[in-house]
């Protein structure tokens, strides 16, 4: 059995699949080990070292798509078979497609992250990219959907404010980015407003002049959302 102060000093965790019941390992990220991380103008994070785990991953045993975190977690690991891969496998921009076709079940549970985490994944290819890359059909319809989910937290309305940066709404957007947000989203805020009032529209890095809090954007406003921690298939 796991002790108490082991689970409190270990970032390794084996849930077990709903489906087949098989072991799912998760390894999260160390409060210490967030330094460095790289923030996007779509709420993507990059980390140097160790990731987080999505909301949502798919069972190496047998390829089922679950919350992670809803998982049961396995107490005992020491009877766990040896010689045997049991990370979890993220899924591809291809099962993001598949779900959001067919919003049902998990998928109408996770609509706004699903098409969050489709917008950020495919614009890996944007990312350190040199060439503009304009959006596609598929991509320009994602968004315009998830509009239609975001809320009025201030995440939901950071987010609101890209999506419509990168459509090129920028009257739009400067409309969203006048009202009043939370000081600790404030270094985010200014530098949307200053792409905003540039007209540009591209995916961009976040650099700040100043400390800030390394807050990941979710469609629900919490904070402790891992849907922008990278995870590339």
């Amino acid at each position: 059995m796991t002790s108490i102060a082991e689970r409190v000093h270990s970032d390794t965790v084996y849930k077990q699949c709903a489906n087949c019941g098989a072991p799912i390992k998760l390894v999260s990220l160390r409060p210490d080990q967030s330094l460095g991380a790289i923030l996007w103008s779509d709420g993507y994070v990059e980390t140097p070292d160790r990731r987080q785990p999505p909301i949502l991953g798919k069972c190496r045993a047998c390829e089922a798509i679950g919350c992670l975190a809803e998982l049961p977690e396995i107490e005992d690991t020491a009877q766990l078979p040896g010689g045997t891969d049991h990370a979890f496998v993220p899924l591809t921009v291809d099962d993001y497609a598949m779900l959001l076709e067919n919003l049902h079940d998990i998928s109408l549970q996770f609509h706004s992250y699903l098409r969050i985490r489709f917008w950020q994944l495919n614009n890996h290819r944007r990312r350190g990219s040199v060439e503009p890359t304009p959006l596609s059909d598929i991509e320009r319809a994602n968004l315009l959907e998830l509009l239609k989910l975001l809320g009025e937290a201030d995440a939901d309305r950071l987010i609101t404010a890209e999506i419509l940066r990168q459509l090129q709404e920028f009257e739009a957007a400067e409309t969203v980015l006048a009202r009043s947000f939370n000081e600790h989203v404030g270094p985010m805020v200014r530098r949307l407003r200053q792409l905003v009032g540039e007209r540009k529209a591209g995916l961009v890095k976040i650099d700040f002049d100043e400390p800030h809090q390394n807050t990941t954007l979710s469609s629900t406003g919490r904070q402790d959302d891992v849907s922008s921690t990278r995870q590339r298939p």
